[in-house]
C-alpha cells in the first residue's frame, strides 16, 4: 500500500516519504524506504557563524529531524559582509560517506535597499568507486540574478546524480536530485532553500544542509 508521510521540519522544512519493500542488494539494509523528498529553508546567520540541519532516515523508515543549529564557521569559512554566501546540501549513506552533494557561493553588493550587483557559482561532489564506478554527475546548472538593480537577487541551482557500481550494476536504482535556491535581499538579509529528491532510500541515510 502506498503511504505518504508529510512532516513539518524546524525552520519550515517539509518531508514527503513513500515507503517501499525493494532492496538494492544483499549488502544493503533489507528494508528500502522508497522515494523521498526533503525540503528545508534557513535564514542567513550572523557573520562568523553558519546554520545547519541534519535529517536522517530512522527505524521503520521514519524521518528523524534534527534541530537547526547555528555554530561557529569552520576555519577559513568566516564570512565577511562582501564574502560569498555559502550553501551546502550533502547526502550521506548509512556509513557516513557522502554520496552526492551540491555547493553554492553567491555574492552581492547593495545600495539604498537594492541589490546593485550579484553573482553565483556552484560545485558538486560525488563518491567514486574503483573501476570507474560509483556516483556520477548527470547534469548541473544554475540560473537567476538581476539584469539591473532589484530588491532581491534569486539564484536557482540544480544537480542530478546517478549511481552504478557495487550495490547496483544496472545504474537504474539510485538517483539523487539536489536543488538549492539562494535569495539575496537588498536589505542585507538572505535565505536559502534546499531540496533533495531521492529515487530510493534506506534506513541510516542522512541529509545535511546549511548556509553561512
Amino acid at each position: 500500500m502506498r503511504r505518504i508521510l508529510t512532516a513539518l521540519l524546524t525552520t519550515a522544512a517539509a518531508v514527503i516519504l513513500v515507503p517501499g519493500t525493494a532492496s538494492a542488494s544483499p549488502a544493503e539494509p533489507t528494508q528500502s524506504c522508497g522515494p523521498i523528498q526533503l525540503t528545508g529553508s534557513l535564514t542567513l546567520p550572523e557573520p562568523g557563524t553558519v546554520i545547519r540541519q541534519s535529517v536522517s532516515i530512522g527505524d521503520d523508515c521514519q524521518v528523524v529531524t534534527g534541530r537547526a543549529q547555528v555554530v561557529a564557521a569552520p576555519t577559513g569559512r568566516t564570512r565577511l559582509a562582501a564574502a560569498p554566501y555559502h550553501t551546502y546540501s550533502e547526502m550521506y549513506d548509512c556509513c557516513g560517506i557522502v554520496m552526492s552533494a551540491l555547493y553554492t557561493d553567491s555574492t552581492r553588493t547593495t545600495s539604498g535597499g537594492q541589490v546593485t550587483s550579484s553573482s553565483t557559482t556552484f560545485s558538486t561532489r560525488v563518491n567514486r568507486e574503483p573501476w570507474n564506478a560509483g556516483w556520477s554527475v548527470r547534469t548541473a546548472t544554475s540560473s537567476g540574478g538581476c539584469a539591473s538593480s532589484c530588491p532581491s537577487a534569486v539564484y536557482d541551482h540544480h544537480a542530478e546524480f546517478s549511481y552504478q557500481g557495487i550495490f547496483d550494476p544496472t545504474g537504474d536504482w539510485y538517483y539523487n536530485i539536489h536543488d538549492s535556491k539562494v535569495v539575496l535581499n537588498g536589505d542585507g538579509t538572505a535565505t536559502c532553500q534546499q531540496t533533495v529528491n531521492l529515487r530510493h532510500t534506506f534506513i541510516g541515510w542522512n541529509w545535511v544542509h546549511g548556509c553561512g
